[in-house]
Parts: structure tokens; C-alpha cells; sequence
């Protein structure tokens, strides 16, 4: 299935980081801005509806273009790589409706790698 070339946006994806501050707490820090084109939709439909409930107004569709390659890393975490894009890992942060200059709006709950990669994102 190919993506409507009117319905792609460039939207910014952040990468996750976990941190710790001077009293030993963790907590998430999100990288650098990169940017990337994909189609976006709010989550529908009955599968959805039965996975995510009544969170299902906060989660978002997008169907990101061009080629990927899946990789792994040392501790067993499946990261998907663009050409010329971001290195996606579930909970990363994307910004959909903000800048990316901005604390990222979407964290990526589902990665599913299709021929044309699709994520599901709900709102932080």
C-alpha cells in the first residue's frame, strides 16, 4: 500500500534517554530533533478500541516513509533505522503537535514493522 503524497507531514522524532539527577531519582531526558515525513490518523477501529479503551481519543496512527532496516542492539532492544531518519525505539518521544524545539507531545507505544512501518503514539 502506498501513501497518499498529500497526506505526508514532517514531524520530529526525539530519542529517550534515562538520567538521574544529583539526589540518584531517575528520570527521561529526550534527545536532539529529527525530523521525518509520515501520514498521520487518530486511532480507530475495534481492535484499537478493545487494546487501548477509553485512552483511545489519545492515540495517534502514522505510517512513516521510505526504506528501514531493523537492528538490535546489546541489550536485546529492536531499533528501526532510516536511510536518512531517525532511529526508532519504542518510547521514544515524537512531536506531532508542537515544535522540536519543544518536550516532545507523543511517546511511541507500538512499532510494527510492516512493509511501510507503522507506530502507534499516545499523548504524554
Amino acid at each position: 500500500m502506498k501513501i497518499k503524497r498529500s497526506r505526508l507531514k514532517t514531524y520530529h522524532h526525539r530519542r529517550k534517554s534515562l538520567k538521574k539527577d544529583s539526589e540518584g531519582n531517575t528520570y527521561t531526558d529526550y534527545g536532539a530533533a529529527t525530523s521525518f515525513t509520515a501520514e498521520l490518523w487518530p486511532g480507530s477501529g475495534k481492535l484499537q478500541a478493545e487494546l487501548y479503551g477509553e485512552r483511545l481519543s489519545n492515540i495517534r496512527n502514522l505510517r512513516l516513509e521510505g526504506p528501514y532496516t531493523i537492528t538490535a542492539d546489546s541489550k536485546d532492544v529492536v531499533h528501526y533505522v532510516f536511510e536518512d531518519g531517525p532511529d526508532i525505539v519504542e518510547g521514544d518521544g515524537l512531536c506531532l503537535d508542537v515544535g522540536p524545539d519543544r518536550p516532545p507531545d507523543y511517546k511511541i507505544i507500538a512499532v510494527k514493522p510492516y512493509k511501510i512501518l507503522r507506530l502507534e503514539a499516545e499523548k504524554i
